[in-house]
């Protein structure tokens, strides 16, 4: 049992984005005459690299009590209502396919029978695009400004769930702000250790000359992970043999016109992102260091985009995660937990969770935490990264097979359990069921099955035959529904055969 009902501190490792949301969530959890203080070292590592938020971000932010407003205008946000997919396919040819983050009000997505979406699927069927059924992508095709977003979403009709892209200073400065007036202290200090007590209880951060005493630390040190990594040598769960991309160089482009989306596109050694701001595109290139260097890399971006780039970072990506992300009395949270690619913004979407998921256990247990709410919260952020992992991955299986990079890939050894869910694939489209096993003990998914639909149909990781499969075992009366669709769909007679689907 963990039992903070007399805590007098709550210490928290790390300034930057995770670390001051931590402070300023915990403050609303803990009495008033509980001090929590922020050590800010000189260097935090930012949430996530390509500073596109996730669909969790919004949540995040009103439970926090964060003025959206006021969040724009401070962290010079700009919508994102989706991801840009481009030449995934590979084919010889340029393609592209949307990920766009459909909300509430759509027939294809609200109709749902025995599992599935029998409208998208007729959709699939009969091969048409899935991104074109939801209202809003109007947005994308008229390459609409801000304020005319703004104009739409405020009907209500948009189909669309808005997340932001961020400055990450600039959304720093602003929780950096808002957690000073809410009266959390704050120290510049560099964390040398930890003190642990009989019990492997934290009982003080060592800065330097001195020591902080502490009931309740975080660890929001970035990739310095001084706990997990140093005091508690918990185990390392590495993602190095499944998502390939372990070098990136980060840089900035000039802005070009308003996106609401984020661009994500397939390169000879990885893959490549532009997060469009207010004021420039944060942009980079995730690859793998086996077929490509930083000088290689930075000079198949200029090739690509015909002018001269200057990489401002280059980072190395060890992506995986902690088996163990809560220890006693100290919880890691952010990059100090885990970290992936900037694919899908999935990093930060996992470190939102898990922030609700301890401000959530917490609260709700009045500071009095049994020892299998922790092992609950463990199990669940293990399952939770797992998820990441193999959604991430799917986003890889491409028939690209055009540089040793795709070719290798396309031959690599999938994790057991993706390849259950790729073989199941093959014959239906993703469901609940599928993903259910990625969360648990009240996390709530990443990413929903329209999510996997969404990218695994276009890579062709479900195919049209296993659409018509699905939909030849639906009811007469649900199948005559459908064919209605279909033909509004495509403005002809198309019927679904009882033994080859559809026939056009």
């Amino acid at each position: 049992m963990l039992d903070l009902t007399n805590a007098k501190r709550i210490g928290i490792i790390g300034g930057g984005i995770v670390g001051w949301l931590a402070a300023i969530a915990l403050r609303r959890v803990f009495d008033v005459d509980v001090d929590v203080t922020v050590i800010e070292a000189p260097t935090v590592f930012p949430l996530g690299p390509g500073e596109g938020g996730s669909l969790n971000l919004i949540d995040t932010l009103c439970r926090n009590e964060l003025d959206l407003d006021v969040f724009i205008g401070e962290a010079g946000a700009t919508h994102k209502l989706g991801v840009l997919y481009e030449n995934w396919r590979g084919g010889g040819i340029p393609d592209r396919y949307y990920r766009m983050f459909g909300g509430s009000g759509i027939p294809e997505i609200e109709c749902r029978v025995g599992g599935f979406f029998p409208l998208l699927s007729a959709r699939i069927a009969a091969g048409e695009n899935l991104h074109t059924c939801i209202p809003g992508f109007e947005l994308i095709t008229k390459k609409a400004s801000q304020v005319e977003i703004d104009e739409l979403l405020a009907t209500g009709e948009s189909g669309l769930y808005p997340s932001f892209h961020f400055n990450h200073a600039g959304f720093e400065r602003y929780l950096r702000r808002v957690g000073l007036a809410r009266g959390i202290t704050s120290r510049r200090a560099v964390v040398h250790g930890m003190r642990l007590d009989d019990r492997g209880h934290v009982n003080a951060f060592q800065l330097g000359g001195e020591e902080l005493e502490v009931d309740f630390a975080v660890d929001a040190s970035g990739f310095a992970r001084l706990g997990l990594g140093k005091v508690f040598n918990t185990r390392w769960c590495s993602f190095a043999n499944v998502l390939p991309t372990d070098r990136a160089i980060i840089f900035e482009l000039e802005p070009r016109g308003s996106s609401p989306v984020t661009r994500a596109t397939a390169m000879k050694a990885g893959w490549m992102w532009e997060a469009p701001l207010n004021r420039s595109i944060s942009a980079g290139y995730a690859f793998s260091s086996r077929y490509a260097d930083a000088a290689m890399a930075i000079a198949e971006v200029e090739n690509h985009y015909g002018f001269r780039v200057e990489a401002k970072h280059e980072l190395s990506l060890d992506q995986g995660y902690f088996s163990t992300a809560w220890v006693n009395n100290f919880v890691a949270l952010g990059t100090a937990s885990g970290f992936v690619e900037p694919l899908e913004a999935a990093l930060a979407a996992h470190t939102f969770e898990a922030l609700r998921n301890l401000e959530r256990i917490l609260a709700n247990g009045s500071g009095i935490v049994p020892a299998r709410a922790i092992e609950g919260y463990n199990s669940a952020n293990a399952r939770c990264w797992t998820g990441v992992r193999d959604f991430l991955r799917l986003h890889y299986d491409s028939k690209r097979i055009d540089t040793p990079f795709w070719r290798d890939l396309a031959a690599a050894e999938l994790p057991e359990g993706y390849a259950n869910l790729r073989a199941c694939f093959q014959k239906r489209t993703p469901r609940f069921i599928d993903i259910q096993p990625y969360v648990g003990s009240g996390w709530q998914s990443l990413f929903h099955e329209i999510d996997w639909i969404s990218v695994a149909v276009p890579l062709g990781v479900v195919p049209q035959a296993a659409a018509c499969a699905e939909l030849r075992r639906l009811s007469t009366e649900s199948r005559s529904e459908v064919q209605a669709y279909v033909d509004r769909l495509k403005g002809t007679i198309a019927k679904i055969s009882s033994t080859r689907g559809y026939m056009h």
